[in-house]
C-alpha cells in the first residue's frame, strides 16, 4: 500500500486513507501467514506510521492528542514480546560478530547466551497468550479504521501538513546537538525516535518531488538503522545487567565490546546527520513547500 499523500487529492482525504490503509494492512498481517513474531514487528510499525501521520497534520487535527493514544497504546499491548525478539535479533546480527571479532568470549558461552534469550522470549509470549493478545489489538486496529473516518482535519493543502512538518524536524534537528552534547543512551534514543518521525513524513511528501524526497528518504532510512542499532545494543547489556543474566565475567566482556561497538555506530551518524540537518526548520518547510507548489503546478492534469 502507498503511504505517501497524493497530489491530485486532498489532504484531509489523503491522510484519512493513509491511517485507514495502515489500520487494514495491520489486520491483514495479524490474518496472515507470519510467524508471530514478526507479525508483532510488523503491527508495531503500522501504529507507528499512522501515529507519524497523525503527527503530520496534528495542528490542524482536534483530536490529535486521541489518536496517537489509541495508537500508541495499541503498540504498546505487545511491545514487550517485540522488545524480547529484538533481544534475539541484536545478539545475532551484532552482539555475536562483534564479538567473535575481539574473541572476547568462546562459541559455548555465545551459545548460551543465545539459547537463554530465545527461552526468555518464548517463556514471555507463553505468559501473555500471544495469540489471544494479537486478537485483541485487531479489534484496535478495526477501531482505528472507524477513527480515521471521522479524522477532524480542518484544512487542506500545504497549510495542512507545514506546522506538523515543522515540528517533527524541529524536534529531530535538536535533539541531534542535545545527543552529542550529552551522549546518554536516553539522549540518543530521544534522537532516534524523532528522526524516525521526519523519515516518514518524507515518504508521506515525496510525490511533492519524488526523486529528491526518495533519497533523502533513503539516507534517513541509513541514519535511522544505525541510531537503531547503537539503541538495540544499550538495551542489550542493561537487559543483561537489571536481569543478572550470565555470570559477571560475561556480562563484563559483554560491556566491553558493546561500549566499542556503540562508540563506532555513534561516530558514523554524526556526519550523516549534520547533513541532513543542516537546515534549520523554517528553511525546510519553505523548501518543502516550493516542491509542494511546483507539484500542483506543473505536474497535475490541466
Amino acid at each position: 500500500m502507498d503511504y505517501a499523500i497524493r497530489m491530485d487529492r486532498p489532504v484531509s482525504a489523503e491522510i484519512k486513507r493513509i491511517v485507514r490503509s495502515l489500520s487494514q494492512d495491520g489486520i491483514d498481517h495479524i490474518d496472515g501467514d507470519l510467524d508471530d513474531h514478526e507479525t508483532v514487528h510488523e503491527v508495531r510499525k503500522r501504529c507507528k506510521e499512522a501515529r507519524a501521520a497523525a503527527r503530520l497534520v496534528r495542528p490542524v487535527l482536534p483530536t490529535y492528542s486521541e489518536e496517537n493514544v489509541h495508537f500508541r497504546d495499541t503498540a504498546r499491548i505487545v511491545s514487550d514480546i517485540r522488545d524480547a525478539t529484538a533481544l534475539i535479533e541484536t545478539s545475532d546480527d551484532h552482539v555475536r560478530p562483534a564479538v567473535e571479532d575481539a574473541g572476547a568470549l568462546s562459541d559455548d558461552e555465545l551459545n548460551e547466551i543465545r539459547e537463554t534469550i530465545v527461552a526468555r522470549r518464548d517463556e514471555r509470549a507463553e505468559a501473555m497468550d500471544l495469540e489471544g493478545t494479537l486478537a485483541t489489538v485487531r479489534e484496535r486496529l478495526e477501531e482505528g479504521i472507524e477513527r480515521a473516518d471521522e479524522l477532524p482535519i480542518a484544512t487542506d493543502g500545504f497549510d495542512a501538513v507545514a506546522g506538523g512538518l515543522r515540528k517533527s524536524y524541529k524536534r529531530a534537528y535538536n535533539r541531534m546537538e542535545d545527543a552529542y552534547d550529552d551522549p546518554t543512551t536516553e539522549a540518543f534514543h530521544e534522537w532516534r525516535k524523532r528522526l524516525k518521525y521526519h523519515r516518514y513524513h518524507t515518504y508521506m511528501l515525496r510525490n511533492a518531488w519524488f526523486d529528491p524526497m526518495k533519497a533523502r528518504r533513503s539516507e534517513l532510512k541509513e541514519l535511522s538503522d544505525i541510531t537503531g542499532d547503537e539503541h538495540d545494543l544499550a538495551v542489550f547489556v542493561e537487559t543483561l545487567d537489571e536481569e543478572e543474566l550470565f555470570d559477571n565475567d560475561v556480562r563484563e566482556a559483554l560491556n566491553d565490546v558493546i561500549a566499542a561497538r556503540r562508540g563506532d555506530l555513534r561516530r558514523r551518524a554524526r556526519p550523516l546527520g549534520e547533513r541532513l540537518f543542516e537546515e534549520d526548520p523554517d528553511a525546510l518547510v519553505d523548501r518543502f513547500e516550493g516542491y509542494w507548489t511546483a507539484a500542483r503546478r506543473y505536474d497535475l492534469p490541466a
